[in-house]
């Protein structure tokens, strides 16, 4: 510890090329941070979902076939099934814009049993279970556009030939890792003006949409986790042989899957890393080895009154973990306190519900430009170590 003093002295004795060294290590810190947590906030998301107990029922063919509204009643009915909401996919245009957050029609009475960590108070609850044309929207979604209870909402259809006049009835409140940008309103009501184009009109009838009675998918809360796995085969089992064949499997599952559809991408950002950690240990290694150069004659005076090797080496290594760890701690854990504080959402177009960096990540991060600074330490140190007392005296002499 008495060394401390002289190891912080050696760091500042040049501060540009320490704080140039700093910086790049930050910066690059930074945007690995950005990179890598995207997929590991996404892995502990849906992680996270596998103590709720659901599993969720898709068309056997993906996102694009359809699951009769009435398969929500049958698969209610079955052994070990809580509660079950549908989950129809609305994709409205809000003040002209395409897809900024998410809509879904859903069972009003059922969807906050089914997604029972998101909390909506009793009064609002109510209400919005009161009005047909009601809606629960969340938190970040409110604050970005200042919208409040009682507040309409109008969504203009897009995949669907029907517009919504909403109002907000409620607001949710949820856990970070899930989305806070949903809006959340009656299936009746969207099913109503669906099947209201094929009413008559001017004389004339018209076929109703074809999108009617379309639940999309099904959130199905399951009375323990030891049922999740039976349900999941027997609603596919008993859907194998009809027109609309089901997918079934946990929330967890549901959501690797997503992951999974960007396992190319996933590669791509973790050999940047690796290329990014190279580049560092470069810059690192460079600015070390400058140091200890200009430093030649130091160390052998150092040496000559009594240093030994061991000490030199330790000294050098220390310095230059020093200076990496400096920027990692910037680097990972500046990036862990911005966005938990900064949302990105907004920027994202919908992409990203949430962001934040967990913790595993901006820990990682430090412990991999403490091992940096380490690693561009070793060469100099050892030089400085076994070098020559007279050789370094010798420029002084």
């Amino acid at each position: 510890m008495k060394y401390l003093t002289y190891i912080f002295r050696n760091a500042r004795r040049n501060p540009v090329r320490t704080g140039l060294t700093v910086a790049s290590i930050a910066i690059s810190m930074f945007l690995m941070m950005i990179l890598t947590s995207f997929f590991a906030a996404l892995q502990e998301a849906n992680a996270a979902t596998k103590q709720f107990n659901r599993i969720i029922v898709m068309n056997a063919n993906g996102f694009a076939g359809q699951l009769p509204i009435a398969r929500v009643r049958q698969v209610e009915a079955m052994d070990g099934v809580v509660s079950v909401t549908p989950f129809s996919w609305y994709g409205g245009k809000y003040q002209n814009q395409r897809v900024l957050f998410a809509q879904f029609a859903v069972d009003a009475d059922k969807v906050f049993d089914t997604l029972d960590e998101y909390d909506v108070p009793p009064e609002q609850l109510a209400a919005f279970k009161a009005d047909k044309s009601g809606a629960v929207i969340g938190p970040k979604l409110a604050r970005e556009y200042g919208l409040k209870i009682g507040d309409p909402m109008p969504l203009q259809g897009d995949i669907y030939p029907v517009d919504l006049k909403l109002t907000i009835q409620g607001i949710y409140q949820a856990p970070r890792n899930t989305d806070q940008r949903m809006v959340l309103f009656h299936f009746e009501y969207l099913d109503d003006q669906l099947r209201q184009l094929g009413s008559s009109s001017g004389g004339s009838t018209t076929q109703p949409s074809s999108a009617a009675g379309n639940a999309g998918i099904l959130f199905v809360k399951c009375r323990d986790a030891a049922a999740t796995a039976s349900l999941c085969k027997k609603i596919d089992e008993e859907y194998r042989s009809t027109d609309f064949p089901t997918r079934t499997q946990t929330e967890e599952a549901f959501g690797q899957m997503f992951s999974e559809m960007m396992g190319g991408l996933k590669n791509v950002v973790y050999w940047i890393g690796t290329a990014v950690v190279i580049s560092l240990l470069f810059v690192s290694g460079n600015a070390m080895a400058m140091a200890m150069r200009e430093r030649t004659t130091e160390v052998a005076v150092l040496k000559a009154i009594g240093y030994d090797k061991k000490l030199v080496l330790g000294i050098v290594l220390a310095e230059a973990v020093l200076v990496s760890g400096l920027g990692g701690a910037v680097g990972a854990l500046g990036s862990k306190a911005l966005f938990d504080f900064v949302d990105i959402s907004p920027f994202t177009g919908g992409f990203l519900p949430f962001f934040y960096v967990p913790w595993s990540v901006a820990l990682t991060g430090l412990g991999v430009a403490l091992f940096l600074g380490f690693a561009s330490g070793v060469v100099p140190a050892v030089i400085a170590a076994n070098s020559s007392v007279i050789n370094g005296l010798r420029k002084v002499v």
